[in-house]
């Protein structure tokens, strides 16, 4: 199975040895056993190291005066499992050099063999450790995305918004948020180190304006308190460009934590799923640089032919030679052909899911067919039980904070704290459902209206009438108080000291308050809180 695969541009000072030399005494470390650089360079058929692991290595043909180009290397560790028995790990890397003083090309793929099916324990995605030595040693070309940890802030925002949807960038960009702690939920060097080569890191610094942020670089490629966005390149639909996203939420991250699982290797996993077939492709195997030892063979002997006495044998020789050398040429062409025809269907495939995803999204997830009657009908059922609760009169707490957050999704926002909230207020049995329906519509369309237009609160409070509506407490509120009206959205705490009021009784049948904050930049009323009276 594919594990990890990548590929890189290097330009190191000393050219291949360099990296053949990171290579060998990465093997000397790996397996506690000495590796001879200069023999590795010049290929091994195969060597048992001492920890039972086995390297091989391959190498095109060297002349008396230097090197030939194209240059290709490759070399290969394979080692068992420690704890899984019927596992071996292996690992490739792969160089190729066009001509002396160029760039290099560096592969490198991580991949397990099990003994047969039985073998199914799971695979905790990683990378080799000798990527990151490559990357500290070897000079990577600038176009390498990860090669530092960026910073999404207000000011950089526009320049970002235009980074992400550049129509050449090939590689996802994972977005880092602080919680409400100050804290990454993983540390962003580190996740760097893990995804060099692969993706960029993006942090958005602890004392940024997110919202403001938001604004301009849309919620599509922004992270909230604590969570990780993954921005994969854009692709065209017919109904313009979708940008396929991996969302890991703050709960879903503390979930894996607990569970003993990594951050990093989520991460990781998500990316190279989708970028381990293409980037396999173009590694440079034990294969392909057998391949191209063939053929500079194959060149040289038909070189030496033509340049001999040319006997009826001998051209019947040279002819086999050419035969061989263009049979290889053909297949090559063809592989290539299968692999373009490959990716034209899975560019098709993707442009399919990105107009199900826009249709979806200008549906609002609500669909209505002769396949699908049943769902939508058991979606519908609580809803339209509010809407007839309310023409009795009598709708409990639940179902008019659900309808108003179904009529009105673009201006109000039921927090889960809000929800539950009322939901004790019903266990509680609470009789005020007609009158907490009427102040919750107002709330999200005459005082809304007046806020939207850019009125004050003070103009805004009037529709409510007298004793209805309160911009703050009455005592001044003890530092429980203050907790017990502070609520989190998007990562950011807001104390609700503005509230709707009915009743005054200690009674969760008889009492109702609706603490909440109007947010000027998104037009939104958030509510926290939606049930009993809050102590001071």
């Amino acid at each position: 199975m594919l594990v990890y695969v990548n590929s890189f541009l290097f330009k190191p000072a000393l050219g291949p040895e360099q990296i053949v030399q990171l290579v060998a005494k990465w093997v000397s470390q790996r397996a506690e056993s000495y590796v001879d650089a200069a023999r590795l360079a010049e290929g091994i058929r195969e060597l048992k190291l001492k920890d039972g692991s086995t390297l091989i290595s391959r190498v095109t043909w060297s002349t008396d005066k230097g090197r030939t180009y194209p240059f290709w290397f490759c070399a290969q560790l394979s080692h068992r499992d420690k704890k899984i028995s019927g596992r071996r790990w292996i690992t490739e890397i792969g160089i190729r050099q066009e001509a002396e003083g160029q760039s290099i090309e560096c592969s490198l793929l991580l991949k397990t063999d099990e003994v047969s099916a039985r073998v199914n324990a799971p695979i905790q995605v990683t990378r080799p450790k000798l990527v990151e030595q490559l990357i500290q040693s070897c000079n990577p070309l600038g176009q390498t995305p990860g090669l530092k940890v960026k910073q999404l802030t207000l000011e950089s925002a526009s320049a970002f918004l235009s980074e992400v949807e550049r129509d050449e960038r090939n590689y996802p960009v994972v977005i880092l948020s602080p919680n409400r702690d100050n804290k990454f939920p993983v540390d962003p060097e580190r996740l760097r180190s893990i995804l060099v080569g692969l993706a960029d890191v993006v942090r958005v610094p602890v004392e940024e304006d997110t919202f403001a942020i938001e604004e301009i670089v849309g919620r599509r490629f922004m992270a909230f308190g604590g969570a990780i966005n993954i921005v994969f390149p854009g692709r065209q639909g017919d109904r313009g460009l979708f940008y396929e996203t991996v969302l890991l939420r703050p709960d879903e991250i503390t979930d894996l934590l607990d569970s003993g699982h990594s951050i990093e290797s989520e991460v990781l996993s998500a990316i190279t799923h989708r970028t381990n077939l293409p980037f396999s492709w173009r590694h440079i195997s034990l294969e392909k640089v057998g391949q191209a030892v063939l053929r500079a063979q194959l060149a040289q002997m038909i070189e030496r032919a033509k340049a001999g006495d040319h006997s009826e044998e001998l051209t019947e020789y040279v002819a086999l030679l050419e035969s061989a050398d263009q049979e290889l040429q053909s297949k090559d062409k063809e592989l290539a052909c299968i692999r373009s025809n490959y990716e034209e269907k899975e560019q098709e495939v993707r442009a399919l899911q990105a107009d199900i995803a826009n249709l979806k999204h200008a549906l609002s997830g609500l669909q209505s067919s002769d396949d699908g009657g049943d769902e939508v009908a058991e979606v519908m059922v609580p809803l339209r039980d509010a809407v007839a609760a309310v023409f009795k009169g009598n709708p409990s707490l639940q179902q008019s904070v659900a309808l108003i957050a179904t009529l009105y999704p673009d201006r109000l926002v039921f927090l889960e704290t809000a929800k539950d909230s009322a939901k004790e207020s019903d266990r509680g049995g609470f009789r005020l459902g007609g009158k907490a329906f009427d102040l919750l519509q107002k709330l999200a369309t005459e005082y809304w209206r007046q806020l939207a237009d850019g009125n004050g609160d003070q103009q805004a409070k009037a529709v409510f009438g007298q004793n209805a509506y309160a911009a703050n407490e009455a005592s001044a509120l003890s530092n429980d108080g203050k907790r017990r009206r502070t609520f989190s959205y998007r990562g950011r705490e807001f104390l609700m000291e503005k509230h709707l009021k009915h009743g005054v009784k200690d009674s969760l049948a008889e009492t109702l308050r609706v603490h909440f904050e109007w947010l000027a930049r998104e037009k939104k009323i958030i509510v926290g809180h939606c049930g009993k009276h809050l102590d001071f």
